[in-house]
């Protein structure tokens, strides 16, 4: 009422190209399409590996490599995001009990996974079945989803240092944090968000000299 809209036939293309990818999500979860890979972290004083993130890539048939950030936000809207987190958490534990080294393994939690009750079972199930012992788990959280709900947070995330279980919060700086809630929350790691280092050893346009800065 009182108002307009344009129609464009792109947006009916959108439209069919979102419903004929949650169609294929939802086979690749059926089909083994998805695969982990292990980017690893390295003590830069030492040079060895401490531990590696598990990142998720989806081999589509016929697109061929998707990207995480076109299928994730997708997973999450058509709710096949659990189904996909807890085969992430059960295929990076189950691999990382193989290695020959005590090496970590961190795996992301996404904002709809971490608030599901669900969670910390899923957690302690992934273990006992890998035989993965806690201390080499890391979870990954984004910023977003602890500052939520920061009390509950807090609950969530000592149950999770009761087990043992690294914690981590990543992409720090995206959001609109607080130190003092940071300072709480019982972290292991806090991974600054790329906007906050991309610039070190720049000139700021905005320190000229003479001005006291």
């Amino acid at each position: 009422r009182n108002g307009w809209c344009v129609y464009r036939p792109e947006m009916d293309a959108q439209l069919q190209g979102r419903i004929e990818m949650e169609h294929d999500l939802k086979l690749a979860l059926a089909g083994n399409q998805f695969q982990l890979y292990y980017q690893p972290l390295l003590n830069l004083d030492t040079g060895h590996v401490v531990s590696f993130e598990a990142l998720l890539r989806w081999h589509h048939p016929v697109r061929g490599l998707v990207s995480p950030g076109e299928f994730i936000p997708l997973a999450e809207e058509c709710g096949l995001i659990g189904q996909l987190g807890e085969w992430v958490l059960n295929k990076a534990t189950q691999t990382a009990a193989l290695w020959t080294q005590n090496w970590r393994v961190a795996v992301n939690i996404s904002p709809l996974q971490f608030r599901h009750k669900s969670l910390v079972n899923l957690v302690k199930k992934a273990l006992k079945t890998s035989g993965l012992p806690a201390t080499r788990l890391e979870l990954e959280i984004t910023e977003t989803a602890v500052m939520e709900d920061a009390e509950t947070t807090i609950l969530t995330l000592e149950k999770f240092k009761e087990l043992g279980v690294r914690l981590a919060i990543d992409d720090f700086g995206t959001g609109y944090s607080s130190l003092a809630y940071i300072e709480r929350f019982p972290l292991d790691t806090l991974k600054l968000d790329r906007s906050f280092v991309n610039t070190i050893g720049k000139p700021s346009p905005n320190n000229k000299k003479g001005n006291g800065t």
